[in-house]
């Protein structure tokens, strides 16, 4: 897009769907990655990666500590939700949201129960640049829908306001390449799909399923402990938690990529009803003189800029990836049949190589291609017929699928392996 000066809107990576149009609700995200890895090589992604966390992080942390000032009692549910969110800490555009969500719940809390309605306009352009840099913007709009219903429910002197930032800000993320298809695929983002982790039903055995079934758990069992009213004098806003945390506990439950994001609503939950079970107050803020706050803060930025220039990583770890395969094809032509999970990075390092699939999913492939992929390396009934209709003549997968074992058992000649790790096929 930077080297044409135009938004990608048709498959030029794939072989499967090359000229097919898409659009992956990110484009401006993608120019941001690309740009920074322009100017400053892997070190500028990394540097970004930590900024949009620590982002995350900082309001996230406004909004926990907004219920429950004494960081005792804070420090818990919030770094659950941190840990939760590592799991869409990739270098992605993805990364985009997850700063931008915090801000979204932080402003439209304090606009709902602060009296400062109109300081909720801030996000009519946030809103904008989301909807630009990630498809997940729908989940801001989400948060400032419920604010708005759960005001006219409350009688709330603010209600118009806040009914307006929502009404307007949902009406600025129509301004992109997609314009009202971007909802379409903002919703298709929220969706099951199985052949990637990330996008599956909660798993409670991985870290982050576990951190947050234990999360939403004693959200539910202080709920019940404390009883109606300390919820209602705790919270301020019963109603609108309510609105917040059954459809965001829902969402994360259904599929995994969207757990930081149901965190990120319940951790503010358990902070502020985790001391009524022990009949403790609620601590006042503690007064930290701002010349000392700004000192800190200066110092750990200097501190944490040093680190980054003095050990701060300047390539990406590519041990999971079948690197030592890249020169083995690069001279060679035909149709590759890859691992979906490679694909990504078969476009990075061997752009001359169109990929069979890649991480793109559902925004370009179809379930049918999806299908047609995972009954090839199951070796099921009809994967000769597929390979044979794509015209695959390289197969580069794991050892141990079963496709790879079929295909040396038919003779098929091996270019290349590495046990354990990957095995490149060519057609005899």
């Amino acid at each position: 897009m930077i080297d044409h000066r135009q938004l990608l809107d048709r498959d030029v990576f794939s072989f499967t769907m090359a000229g097919t149009g898409y659009s992956t609700g990110q484009w401006l995200g993608e120019v941001v990655y690309a740009a920074l890895y322009r100017a400053g090589d892997w070190l500028a992604i990394s540097v970004l990666r930590a900024a949009l966390v620590a982002v995350a992080t900082f309001f996230i942390s406004r909004v926990v500590l907004r219920y429950q000032s004494n960081p005792l009692w804070a420090i818990a549910p919030l770094i659950a939700a941190v840990l939760v969110s590592k799991i869409i800490w990739g270098d992605r555009p993805q990364l985009f949201s997850l700063a931008l969500f915090p801000i979204f719940l932080f402003v439209a809390l304090s606009a709902r129960l602060d009296g400062h309605a109109r300081r909720a306009f801030v996000l009519v352009p946030l809103a904008l640049l989301w909807a630009n840099l990630h498809g997940a913007f729908i989940v801001g709009i989400a948060v400032l829908g419920v604010v708005s219903v759960e005001s006219w429910l409350s009688g709330a002197s603010d209600r118009r306001i806040l009914t307006l930032v929502f009404v307007v800000s949902a009406a600025a993320t129509l301004v992109n390449p997609s314009g009202i298809g971007a909802y379409a695929a903002a919703a298709g983002y929220a969706s099951s799909a199985s052949v990637v982790v990330e996008e599956r039903p909660l798993d409670v055995t991985t870290g982050a399923g576990t951190v947050f079934a234990a999360l939403l758990l004693i959200a539910l069992g202080l709920a019940m402990l404390v009883g109606r009213d300390i919820v209602a004098d705790r919270l301020r806003a019963p109603l609108l938690w309510a609105g917040l945390a059954v459809p965001f506990a829902a969402l994360g439950m259904l599929h995994q990529r969207q757990l930081p994001f149901a965190s990120m609503v319940i951790a503010p939950i358990v902070a502020a009803l985790a001391p009524a079970v022990f009949a403790r107050r609620v601590s006042p803020v503690p007064n930290v003189p701002r010349v000392t706050a700004s000192l800190v803060v200066v110092g750990s930025v200097v501190a944490a800029a040093a680190f980054i220039l003095i050990a701060g990583s300047r390539s990406p770890d590519l041990a999971a990836y079948p690197m030592a395969a890249v020169p083995l094809l690069r001279d060679r032509t035909g149709n590759l049949f890859n691992e979906y999970d490679w694909g990504g990075y078969l476009i990075f390092a061997l752009p001359e190589h169109p990929t069979y699939v890649d991480g793109r999913g559902a925004a370009l492939y179809p379930p049918s291609l999806i299908a047609e992929f995972q009954n090839a390396v199951a070796l099921r009934p009809g994967y000769r017929e597929a390979l044979d209709r794509r015209g695959v003549r390289f197969v580069l997968v794991r050892p141990d699928r079963a496709l790879a074992v079929a295909l040396r058992d038919a003779n098929w000649l091996l270019l290349g392996e590495e046990p354990g790790r990957w095995v490149l096929l060519q057609r005899p």
